[in-house]
């Protein structure tokens, strides 16, 4: 009784690892148990995401190892209570010349030891139809039932665990389970974990074919929207010095009205401006005889006066051109200047043909198309190329 307690309390105390009673512990924050080293080892390779290799429990970084601390106390005192005395130390019984050398091989159906100079002379002294089956022997222990001393060379497909004949087939814990010899159950096994590893390779080479094929792709859209981009601002530019042009046009015309106003002005101006020296040197002439008009010796001649009032009835007769006043219509002129800026952004904003959805070499949303022709960026709006930038 004693001895099952102890079997069934030493299968809680497995590390899933190593199969072998937990050393230092550890506990995942989803509550699975390992040992320290095995956890370790296990996730030696991988340094970004991990896995619990119990319940497969993601982890985007390997996390705190924490020390179970109560189930490190519970193998400690396991371990005291299967402490025994050590095992003789086995020897080869094929060495004939000399003390016989340590085992390091044992093989559990002839149960004969040997030493690893004689591991293939073993493997040639007839056997079992199963053949031979070697072991560490420093392993032997671990492959002894503790219950009936027996190897266990069965393996039970239900508690997927190694058992004697006894267990299985006489009056053991598994009698009545499907049960295989472990060497066949192991090949299988190999041949599984094979067939499974040669699945995983292909499935790894389609994901790294697939891999180098985005990048590929992603490698041409990169070299051809630099391409575009370089076109995008070359037409761009081209549309600035046609703009820049215009903008030049019209301020020359506004330039060359502004002159034209100017030089008409400056006419009237000069014109009026000899009309008034005109005028003031008659006034003073008249100030200056009216004040000789005061003597009445004045009367003596008076041809001045009639000279004088015959300039001053010329200077006065003739009338005055209006002046003309400069009129600029701005706001036709600006009517004219908005419908160049209407034209222009509807133009900008109008809906092109060359960024069209349609199955191409590139697949779905991507053609031959999709790229606009060398030129024609001016003749396609922004919404359409940041539409198209964003099938991308």
């Amino acid at each position: 009784m004693a001895e099952n307690w102890k079997n069934c309390f030493e299968e809680e105390l497995i590390c899933p690892i190593c199969l072998h009673v937990f050393v230092e512990p550890v506990q995942l924050p989803c509550k699975h148990n390992f040992c320290r080293g095995c956890i370790g080892e296990a996730w030696a390779k991988d340094s970004g995401l991990v896995r619990c290799p119990e319940c497969n429990q993601a982890y985007n970084q390997k996390p705190g190892l924490e020390k179970n601390l109560k189930l490190t106390n519970i193998v400690e005192k396991f371990n005291a209570l299967h402490v025994e005395k050590p095992p003789a130390a086995l020897h080869c019984v094929f060495c004939r010349r000399g003390p016989p050398l340590p085992a390091q091989k044992v093989c559990l159906r002839c149960e004969a030891p040997c030493c690893q100079s004689h591991v293939q002379t073993h493997l040639q002294q007839p056997s079992t139809a199963r053949g031979h089956l070697l072991v560490e022997a420093d392993d032997v222990r671990a492959w002894s039932c503790p219950q009936h001393n027996a190897y266990r060379l069965y393996h039970c497909e239900a508690e997927q665990v190694a058992v004697c004949q006894y267990c299985c087939y006489y009056s053991g814990a598994h009698q009545g389970h499907s049960v295989c010899d472990v060497e066949i159950r192991r090949n299988e096994i190999r041949k599984m974990l094979m067939k499974q590893q040669d699945r995983l390779e292909e499935r790894e080479q389609d994901i790294e074919d697939q891999l180098y094929k985005l990048e590929s792709d992603k490698r041409l859209v990169e070299e051809k929207v630099n391409q575009l981009k370089e076109e995008v601002r070359l037409q761009y530019e081209k549309l600035h010095q046609l703009l820049d042009e215009d903008l030049r046009q019209t301020v020359e015309v506004l330039d060359k009205a502004q002159a034209k106003f100017c030089s008409e002005n400056a006419a009237q101006a000069l014109h009026l401006g000899e009309r008034m020296q005109e005028a003031k040197k008659l006034l003073g002439s008249l100030q200056l005889l009216f004040d000789k008009t005061e003597d009445v010796s004045f009367m003596k001649n008076t041809k001045s006066v009639k000279i004088l009032m015959d300039r001053t009835q010329t200077c006065t007769s003739s009338s005055l051109s209006p002046p003309k006043i400069g009129h600029l219509n701005s706001k036709l002129f600006l009517n004219e200047v908005a419908k160049k800026e209407k034209q222009l952004r509807k133009m900008l904003e109008g809906e092109g043909g060359v960024f069209r959805r349609e199955t191409g070499p590139f697949g779905e949303g991507f053609s031959a198309r999709a790229f606009p022709p060398r030129g024609s960026v001016a003749q396609c709006g922004r919404p359409v190329l940041i539409s198209w930038l964003c099938h991308l």
